[in-house]
Parts: C-alpha cells; structure tokens; sequence
C-alpha cells in the first residue's frame, strides 16, 4: 500500500500524520530487505581479563552483544545495504568512467560558495566528529595505485607519487583476513575503529589509545578517571606533527578540534560529578561510567538536535525525537522515567535489543552517504566575541593537520566556537564541493596533494556502492530515465551533467545525490535519507548500551539524570559561561547564532 502511494505522492508532501506513518511503514521495509552481510567468522572477540565487559564498554567495542562478543568491534567488516550481487567493486573497465578527475571538475567543483541560510558551521564539525567515532577504513594501500589519466589542459600538480600525465590514488587496504567462504564474493573491508556509537573518537578504540587519553605528557595517569587538559584547558598534542591528541586524529582540523576539546571538558564534568556521589570508587570505575554517559549525550544530540536541524521539518522533528522519547513525550521521560514500554511508545533508548536478522555493522553504502564535504566553506573567519570583530581570515587549508592550532595564538576557545557558530555551511548540491579540498596537503614522510571530489567517486566504484539508479532500485525508489528527470527539470544541472555521462544509469550516486531535488527543509537528499532512516535508529536499536541496559544499574541515577537534562546547548554553557548570551538565543544550536 505504502509503495502505491509513494508512486502518487511523495512522502514529505503528504500531511504530517499520514507522513509519520508512511516513515515508520518505509523503515520496517528498510530493515526487512536492506541489511545484508555482517557475518565475521575471522574474528574472535579478547580476553579481557577481570575487566567489567557486562557494564562497561570496552576499548576495542567487543562484549556489547554478550553472545556474539565480537560483533561490531575494532577491525569487523563492514556490512552492506544491498544484496552481495550488487555489492561488487568495479573493475578496470568501468573504474575510471567518467573520468573521476573530470567529474570533480566539471560536477563538484565549487564556483561561488552556495550556503545553506539555517545552519552553522558547528553542523559540519559535528557531523565529521560523529563519523569519526563510526568508521574509518584506516591507511590505504600506496603499492596498489589506481592511476587516473589527467584530462587535456588539466593543470593538476599532485606531487612525486604521481605518474605523469595522471593523479594517482591508493587503493583501499584489502582485506587480510579471507577465507575460503569469501571465494566468488565481493571484496570487504574492515572497520580500523569501534562500530558502535560509543564516542571512539574521544576515547580511542585501543586500550593504549585510552591511556595516553587519561595521561598526563609525561605518561604519568590522571586520578579520578579524568581525561588531560592543559593549562589553557586544550587538547595534548601527540607525536604525530604537532596534531593534537584525540581517540582518533586522522584527517585533523580545526572543527574536530573544537567538538573534541568540548566533549573532553564534558567527560571531566561528569567524572567530577560522579566522585562526589560514589567517594569511594575507583578511577577506572568513574572513567568507565563517564564515558558511558558521554557517549549517549552525544547520541541524544544527534539524534534529537542535529538531525532535525539539518532535517528541518515537522514530520522529522516528529520522527527522530520519537526515536528517542518515543510517543509520550521528552515531558514524560522527566516526568516519570523511563518504563522500557517498546520504542515506539517511550523511544529506543531503554527497549529491547533488536538487530532486525543481521548483525550490527557500520555499511558500506551508510559510508557513503555521509560522504558530505560541500558543507564546508573554502575560508573560515574568526571574529572576536567581545565586538564580533574579524581577528582573521584562515583559508580551509590553513586550519588543517598541523596548522589547527595555529589560530589560537590569537583567539581564545570561546572566540573559535562562536566564530564557527556564526558561519554557515555549504549546501549539498553540484558545483559547491570546497576547492581547498580538492587541492589538500596530505602531511607525512611524503607530502602529496589529493583532489578529495574525485577520491569520493572513486571509493564508491572501488568499494563497489551502487551507482545512482541502481542504488534507488535496491531502495525501491523510482529511477529517473533521463538526466532532465533527475535533475527534476533545472536543465542547466542536466546539460553539465549530459556531458559527463553517456546515460543516467552511469551517473556516481554522489552525484544523483546532489542533483536531485532536495525536499523542502532537508540538508541532503531523499536518496541519502533512505539510508540514514534506517541505519540511524540500527545504531541505537542494536547496541545494548542504548535498550536492554540502559538503565540505573548501569548508568547510575546520576548518569540518566545528566542524559535527560543535557543538550548541545548546555555542554556548550557549561564550558563557555560567556557564550550563554548568543546560545540561548537561538532554537537550536546548530542554527547561526546572532552577531549582536
């Protein structure tokens, strides 16, 4: 019935009860056919020894299913959206066509700077913070180079490691651990950090990681399970060219800075709080506990304050806080609790576990989908609280690695939020793909320079996502037959696109993402959306921190007491009193902050 409909109207323009119920109608049918794979016999879950695995995470994510102790930790495959039959990388024939260096010119490349008006720039920082603590397909491969011919006239300097006349890109790190099973099967790739939503990238997915997180520089462990600050209240710096010190610091920049340093503040925040109504317990205790609560604040506000901002309407307003309060209400829960009565009537938090038939794994395709880059600006401007003067104007490129901390000199952590807070991000559309990022300065023993537009399309041919018709098919979405439907009839997007691609069928569902006609309010498309439904309430719904244990015994009352009556807004407070004045102004915090 649903799909009948669907092929009349489209479910963002039907009216808002009959939208809610068409959601939860697409949800159940994204769970029945849409997660596949998962299975990981190469991997068994450690001995930890006397470590508390019932009630506490552990570093590596194993232990959070008691009886598939290994599923969802540090160094699993990823799982798919689509059948394995569709799940196979493309081989040289098709690799390379269209030309990934001419999409990235002709397609993603920015030309004048297309902001979206609601949001700012904390909504980019927050979403790479985010991913960071989900996935990351670790190093890549430089003995297995994919070479990509430069078109004629490209001016394109990427370096030694390039053959001449070409831009070449290591492939993704191949699985090491295949078996005879994997025969005949689509290549996979593995997780190098934790799949669960557990704030790996405060914490680290190694138990040495988490040591060094809770050590002073001279090595020397912190008490009362603290996380190190320096003396300006910032982040160590690691060894590693002067980035600074987090869970997971790859591909470091200013914006990662900021979220890390607030939530490492919130970690010492709970700790403290803890000690004082449990004095008798151990470091590692509070550490443990704090981290849980950190954890699911973090997940709260993404669940209830990031995704409706960038999802600006009523039925997803609606829909994602009822993933968290359910039906009756965020009033309720501070009324009278939470009674663990099905995530439908009082959210997903405190329900029963469900991995719908498949276990839990980050996918591919969920990958590829937050593959969001467009939202960042090519420059930043940082302005002085006080009078909201400009202190400087910082390109992208100056304000990654081991520049990130440069701005500091001149501004303090309260002037960078707020700077950031009063910028806004770029949209999710052709052409607006940040430059800086398609000339950026990997650090390391070989410095070289990546076009990131054209590695995007390259990774999902190699990782083998579906191109943008195919995927929408194995979404059960209709399939645009020609470049003008696509681009739902703006002809100047389907002559640019025309002329990259012979058919609509060959078009990169990065691209037919950003083609596509956004519904009204949403920050990314439909197609995306689809994914995100349902991988955003599986992170949830398959991780027992979030439904079977979420609760006083594993928690403490005080940890639920902090979850409930916490937000972005009141992390950010806390930590910066003297930001309340402009936070407190605005519905969400993730919308620009006023200049006054």
């Amino acid at each position: 019935m649903r799909r009948l409909l669907n092929r009349r109207i489209e479910w963002y323009r039907m009216p808002f009860l009959l939208s809610i119920l068409n959601l939860l109608s697409l949800q159940r049918d994204l769970r029945r056919s849409n997660l596949h794979g998962g299975v990981d016999p190469a991997v068994t879950a450690p001995d930890h020894g006397d470590a508390d695995v019932r009630t506490m995470r552990t570093a590596d994510g194993s232990y959070n299913d008691l009886a598939n102790p290994a599923m969802g930790m540090k160094g699993t495959r990823f799982g798919r959206n689509v059948p394995l039959k569709y799940a196979y990388g493309e081989q040289t024939d098709t690799l390379l066509q269209p030309n990934p260096r001419v999409v990235s010119n002709e397609l993603l490349a920015r030309r004048t700077f297309l902001p979206v008006p609601h949001l700012n720039l904390l909504t980019a920082a927050w979403l790479q913070f985010m991913t960071h603590d989900w996935f990351s397909h670790g190093d890549n491969d430089p003995a297995r180079p994919i070479d990509v011919p430069l078109p004629p006239g490209d001016s394109w300097e990427g370096g030694p490691t390039n053959r001449p006349g070409h831009m070449s890109v290591h492939a993704t790190l191949s699985d090491p651990q295949r078996s005879d099973g994997d025969d005949g099967m689509p290549a996979t790739y593995r997780n190098h950090v934790t799949h669960w939503w557990d704030a790996s990238q405060v914490y680290g997915s190694t138990e040495a990681r988490i040591v060094q997180m809770r050590s002073d520089p001279d090595g020397t462990l912190l008490p009362d399970g603290l996380l190190y600050l320096d003396g300006d209240g910032l982040l160590a710096l690691d060894d590693r060219e002067g980035v600074e010190r987090a869970g997971f610091n790859e591909s470091w920049w200013l914006g990662l800075s900021v979220m890390t340093t607030l939530f490492v503040h919130e970690h010492n925040a709970i700790a403290r709080h803890l000690r004082i109504d449990h004095p008798a317990a151990s470091g590692d205790w509070i550490f443990g506990k704090a981290r849980l609560i950190n954890a699911a604040l973090m997940a709260k506000i993404h669940a209830v304050e990031w995704t409706p901002a960038i999802l600006d309407t009523p039925t997803l307003r609606a829909g994602m806080r009822g993933n968290w309060w359910g039906l009756l209400g965020e009033a309720y829960e501070k009324a009278h609790g939470r009674h663990g009565l099905g995530e439908r009537i009082t959210g997903i938090p405190a329900s029963g576990q469900d991995h719908h038939g498949v276990p839990f794994s980050i996918t591919e395709e969920f990958v590829a989908v937050y593959r969001m880059h467009s939202l960042l600006p090519d420059e930043l401007a940082f302005r002085r609280l006080a009078d909201d003067r400009i202190i400087e104007h910082r390109s992208l490129s100056q304000s990654v690695g081991k520049h990130t901390r440069e701005i500091y000199a001149q501004a303090s952590f309260a002037d960078v939020v707020y700077s950031f807070a009063t910028m806004h991000v770029g949209a999710q559309r052709l052409n607006n793909f940040p430059n800086e990022l398609r000339r950026l300065t990997l650090q390391g023993a070989s410095p070289h320079v990546l076009d990131l537009a054209a590695i995007d399309i390259l990774r999902d041919r190699e990782r083998g996502v579906p191109r943008y018709c195919e995927m929408r098919r194995q979404l059960r979405m209709s399939v645009p037959q020609t470049f003008d439907e696509l681009a739902g009839g703006d002809k100047q997007a389907a002559k640019k696109l025309a002329a990259v691609y012979q058919t609509v069928e060959e078009v990169d569902l990065l691209v037919g993402c950003l083609a596509e006609p956004l519904p009204p309010g949403f920050g990314f498309s439909d197609t995306a959306f689809r994914i995100f439904v349902l991988m955003a309430t599986r992170r949830l719904k398959s991780d027992r921190f979030f439904t079977d244990d979420f609760n006083e015994d594993v928690y403490t009352p005080e940890g639920l007491r902090w979850i409930r009556d916490n937000s972005f807004a009141a992390v950010i407070t806390r930590h910066l009193p003297e930001l309340r004045h402009k936070v407190g102004r605005v519905r969400n915090a993730f919308a620009p902050w006023p200049h006054d």
